[in-house]
């Protein structure tokens, strides 16, 4: 039982020797981590996907008749650069992303989930990047056409 005893004392004593001691010293924890130098943090996934238009509030209120405040609660507005998310559930409400389409890129939120699976921008997102679109027509919930308006792009987030 002594042998066995002083067996594993010297295993211990083993492993303290090479576990602790002469190793590497520890990073820095005060430096600033790749990408997050002056005060922004890049882009650390993107996804590319068809970004369709959305409509503006008007439509978006007849056609689904209510008040279109979104699924995010921020209420419509055919000025913000936003979109729609898809349901992949990567963004989150009021997350703000790079979108690149046609050679532009601007910083958008999400203030929606998308009803159909899609990313969806509003009037205000599609001209900024140069996205030609045009509303459909509503006479009332139910009643109405579709608009038109879609771009590859990119959502780096």
């Amino acid at each position: 039982m002594k042998t066995l005893t002083l067996a594993g004392l010297g295993a211990v004593v083993l492993l303290g020797l090479t576990g602790c001691g002469a190793g590497e010293a520890a990073p820095d924890e005060s430096l600033p981590n790749p990408g997050e130098e002056g005060g922004r943090v890049t882009a650390m996934a993107s996804v590319t996907k068809t970004l369709y238009y959305e409509g503006k509030c008007s439509w978006l209120k007849c056609a689904n008749g209510n008040n279109a405040t979104g699924a995010c609660g921020y209420g419509c507005s055919d000025t913000r650069l936003g979109f729609a998310r898809d349901s992949a559930q990567r963004l989150s409400c009021g997350q703000s992303v790079r979108v690149v389409a046609n050679g532009k890129s601007v910083y958008a939120t999400v203030w929606d989930h998308s009803c159909c699976n899609m990313f969806e921008g509003t009037d205000a997102l599609l001209k900024s990047l140069a996205i030609p679109h045009g509303d459909g027509t509503c006479a009332g919930k139910g009643n109405f056409t579709y608009g038109y308006g879609q771009a590859s792009a990119t959502f780096h987030y």
